[in-house]
């Protein structure tokens, strides 16, 4: 070859390091993940409780004693002569009436508003100018007319927190682009329009061959002349007497038209339902409109397919002018059909609120038809489906304050899609509940009533059509949606109705199994002859060794009961002062009522040492298990002996602690003393080190001023005190010298002493054994 030639060779080392690379980087991005969601759970909660706190301190403003007795001073008499048996639906018309509607109180959205401004003043200065700034003001000044009239009413408001998910950038593009499919066009540059490779939405119909597509504008007619300009090339297949449209379309249809009522209910039940998908429009619906626009276009190639074929058999035999008038039929109805879809389409896009909607409004208790009825300042009394309607959407919260400050969910009373895109948007169920339990007043009939009457109004409201919308439903489940250990029992349960063939059932049929063991955990056992309800896959470690191990790795051992196939556990019976025991030589003691006959559950700490010294059985118990360094392990407290060995037991255990601390007394005081000793010796040393070297090293001048030499020493010094110079004293200091004016040499002049043996022996008794050697 003319040029060089590169050859890269993939190792197993490489291959390791990238694979390395790659299960990091996967990992750090999960985990910057999880961290930004939960961050995003914890402000959601945190905004969350915010807005209830803001709420009941709303309530509490419209309470107080003063504003109360300004507004009652301004109502007419006639309004508090009424008692409160007589009070119905009328009379709050009536006071609703004078009090907004003639202009008794103002909307005047251009009244001054001060920022951080109590809340109290502005009620008192409202009342005084008999004027609102905007619905919220209208709304608690009402409420301050109701209050003051000893109405029981309730502030109701609709909450608004950060979203749980932020808004996807792809599916806003994807809207964008797909959000007027009849003015896909206008929107390109003329420089795009004129290109033959032209981007086409998917909501639009793709010219046959290589049409051009023209670039004015889009709309009803736009689309009626490519049709009709489409006709003239395709022949389309006849319909039947009956209308028969494509098959994925007729197969749609016969699955969305479920009844589950009296035929005479179905027209009231499909236009409730209509009303209430109208009434939201979230992200989700969106995109589902946007897909389903697409899907219908694809439909309708498809029967365009068909229909080409089959016009082509008929052309032979002649009936030409038939299938025109055919397909000007067909193309007709398509055209009232895509009309309807954009027209519904419109519909629930002009019903969405542009900016923020109506949030607060009021219920007031009538003690006459002892119920609660529905008060808006705007729309009247008794309209709930107004107010949800005009709210901001998407409603996810809906909490009512009452004039003590109680807090009550009623998102199952305003919501209309509270049983299906709302679960979406709202928090763990189990954590809103536990945070409204501090929050809740007293229980009484008039809750307990109203709690039944929101109930039947979720089980009178008609089945979803959509599968989607049955998975983790509150009420209605479908076999497909069933989780690994749930099952539908009994099995001749009743069927609700139907989703695409499929039976609906009832989530009280939805029962939860477990295994043996399991089952054991909550005090039950299953009975002896009852065959597993269902069979999967165990996933712990001694389930996955033993498939691993047999043939069948893939098949299912675990067997799962029902609990109406359990029965209560029967503790065995303690015999001769013997605590029975299970396989491991422990004791179950999961639930209290698994205690054995005839012992007792003594939490004392090392009991067992005690028992095993006085010959008493003692088994530990278990009262769990944890999951941890790869294994679960059990989780023991105390330990389980015969009722008639307790005392015994207890007065041993008693005098074993006595004994005990007795030990660890003395081995504290032993530890003191050893540590003193030690550090009196390290003392001695170091006095010892600092004598023999430490007042050597300073020279001449220091040590004729500390003195603390030897009579030997002071009188060479006196004699001739400059006979040594620097040198010769650093020399004669410094310790490693020492050992060579031992074996005889000099240094610097230094004459060596000589010493006798026994001088020797003396001299070694004062050394440390490091220094003998």
């Amino acid at each position: 070859p003319s040029q060089p030639v590169e050859i890269e060779i993939e190792t197993p080392e490489v291959r390791k390091k990238q694979k390395r690379q790659a299960e990091l980087e996967t990992y750090m991005r999960r985990m910057v993940n999880r961290y930004k969601k939960d961050v995003l759970i914890d402000t959601h909660k945190v905004h969350l409780l915010c807005l209830i706190a803001s709420g009941i301190f709303r309530g509490r403003q419209c309470s107080e004693p003063d504003l109360l007795a300004i507004t009652l001073s301004l109502l007419p008499t006639h309004f508090s002569m009424v008692a409160k048996e007589r009070i119905d639906h009328n009379y709050l018309t009536g006071l609703l009436k004078w009090c907004v509607f003639s202009s008794t109180f103002t909307l005047n959205a251009c009244l001054p508003c001060e920022e951080r401004q109590n809340p109290r003043t502005l009620l008192e200065r409202r009342l005084a100018s008999l004027s609102a700034r905007n619905h919220q003001e209208m709304t608690h000044l009402f409420l301050l007319v109701l209050r003051s009239l000893q109405f029981f009413c309730r502030l109701v408001i609709s909450l608004q927190p950060i979203p749980l998910k932020p808004p996807s950038a792809k599916g806003q593009g994807a809207r964008t682009s797909t959000g007027a499919p009849g003015k896909s066009n206008t929107s390109q540059q003329p420089s795009k329009t004129a290109s033959p490779e032209q981007k086409i939405s998917p909501g639009t119909k793709r010219p046959a061959g290589g049409a051009k597509i023209t670039g004015g504008r889009g709309g009803k007619k736009a689309r009626t002349k490519e049709i009709k300009e489409e006709c003239d090339e395709v022949k389309k297949k006849p319909k039947t007497s009956g209308g028969q449209r494509p098959k994925n379309s007729k197969r749609r249809s016969i699955a969305s038209k479920v009844s589950y009522k009296e035929e005479s209910e179905s027209g009231e039940e499909k236009e409730e339902e209509l009303s209430e998908e109208e009434e939201f429009q979230a992200t989700s619906e969106k995109d589902s409109e946007v897909s389903e626009g697409g899907a219908k276009s694809t439909k309708w190639k498809k029967g365009k397919r068909k229909s080409k074929a089959n016009a082509n058999k008929r052309r032979s035999s002649g009936g030409e002018k038939q299938i025109k008038d055919e397909e000007g039929k067909e193309w007709e109805e398509e055209e009232e059909e895509e009309g309807t879809v954009h027209n519904r389409t419109k519909r629930r896009s002009g019903r969405k609120n542009k900016g923020p909607g109506a949030d607060e409004w009021l219920e007031v208790f009538l003690v006459k038809t002892s119920s609660w009825v529905c008060v808006d300042v705007e729309r009247g009394v008794g309209m709930p489906h107004l107010c949800s309607q005009n709210a901001t959407t998407p409603m996810t919260y809906v909490v009512s304050v009452d004039g003590d400050g109680f807090v009550k969910d009623l998102g199952r009373k305003y919501d209309p899609t509270w049983l299906t895109s709302s679960r979406k948007r709202r928090v763990d169920e189990e954590w809103w509940e536990e945070t409204l339990g501090s929050f809740l007043g007293p229980e009484d009939e008039r809750d307990k009533k109203e709690e039944k009457e929101l109930q039947n109004k979720l089980l009178n409201k008609p089945l979803p059509i959509s599968i989607t919308e049955y998975k983790n439903h509150p009420l209605y489940a479908l076999k497909r949606h069933l989780l690994k250990y749930e099952a539908v029992y009994p099995s001749t349960a009743t069927v609700l109705g139907y989703c695409r063939g499929e039976p609906v059932y009832s989530r009280d049929c939805v029962q939860t199994l477990h295994s043996k063991d399991t089952w054991l955990k909550e005090a039950r056992t299953v009975r002896l002859g009852e065959e597993p309800f269902k069979m999967v896959r165990g996933f712990s470690n001694r389930s996955r060794k033993a498939r691993m191990a047999s043939e069948r790795k893939e098949e299912n051992d675990l067997a799962l009961f029902g609990e109406w196939q359990t029965e209560e556990y029967q503790p065995p019976i303690a015999v001769d002062g013997k605590v029975p025991r299970n396989d491991y030589g422990n004791v179950y003691l999961f639930k209290p009522c698994m205690l054995p006959v005839g012992c007792i559950h003594l939490q004392l700490p090392n009991l067992h040492r005690v028992a095993r010294k006085l010959n008493m059985d003692a088994a530990p118990a278990v009262l769990g298990f944890d999951f941890h360094a790869g294994y679960s392990h059990a989780v023991t407290d105390g330990y389980i002996v015969c009722e008639e060995h307790e005392e015994i037991l207890r007065a041993a255990w008693l005098e074993d602690q006595e004994i005990q601390k007795q030990k660890e007394k003395e081995k504290k005081e032993k530890r003191v003393l050893s540590n003193w000793t030690l550090l009196v010796k390290g003392l001695l040393i170091r006095e010892r080190l600092k004598q023999r070297y430490g007042k050597k090293n300073h020279g001449l001048g220091s040590l004729a001023e500390t003195g603390g030499l030897s009579s030997d020493e002071e009188e060479v010094e006196a004699g001739n005190p400059s006979a040594k110079t620097a040198s010769e004293t650093l020399a004669m200091s410094w310790p490693q010298n020492r050992q060579a004016e031992e074996d005889g040499g000099s240094i610097s002049g230094l004459k060596r002493k000589t010493t006798t043996k026994r001088e020797k022996r003396g001299q070694e008794k004062h050394l440390f054994p490091f220094e003998k050697v």
